[in-house]
């Protein structure tokens, strides 16, 4: 199981890949989700247990997937994450295949990950600004996912602020 998801990890990542090449959709859109809140993660240059197990925890509740499937796509993720250079493939990938409300989950996602430390950092906002941009998510679905992040977390958006 963990070789077929590393296999097809790196069929997604290879920057070469055909447009015209199809695959599952929804082990796609699970790759994407997974670097990308990663990426949000990694923003703050402190990458910490909460942050992770709120991802794992995001693809368990997105994807419907059994522990043993979350922890190696986390793995998966986290070890991809450190040879990114660039998120433009999973941001095509994401553009080419998903509908808005992917996208909003996604964008929830994002928002759960960079919340999970309690506290926000203006570089884990501004790399989810970034992706929205990217993703074509429009600046209300941006703020409603945010909003609907902290409701979920008891706290009223004004309570939430940047940290330095």
């Amino acid at each position: 199981m963990i070789e077929q998801l590393r296999a097809r990890w790196q069929q997604l990542m290879r920057a070469e890949r055909s447009d015209s090449e199809t695959g599952d959709e929804q082990e796609r859109l699970q790759h994407a989700a997974a670097a990308l809140m990663m990426e949000v993660c990694r923003a703050d240059f402190q990458l910490v247990d909460a942050e992770l197990e709120t991802v794992r925890a995001n693809l368990i509740e997105m994807f419907g997937l059994d522990d043993e499937a979350a922890d190696a796509l986390l793995d998966i993720a986290r070890e991809k994450s450190d040879a990114l250079v660039s998120l433009h493939p999973v941001v095509r990938e994401v553009n080419a295949a998903f509908d808005a409300d992917q996208k909003a989950a996604i964008m929830k996602g994002l928002w759960r990950s960079a919340l999970a430390n309690d506290e926000l950092h203006k570089r884990q906002e501004a790399v989810i600004r970034r992706l929205a941009d990217l993703l074509y998510v429009p600046h209300a679905t941006f703020i409603r996912t945010k909003l609907a992040v902290l409701e979920e977390r008891g706290e009223a958006p004004e309570e939430q602020g940047g940290r330095e």
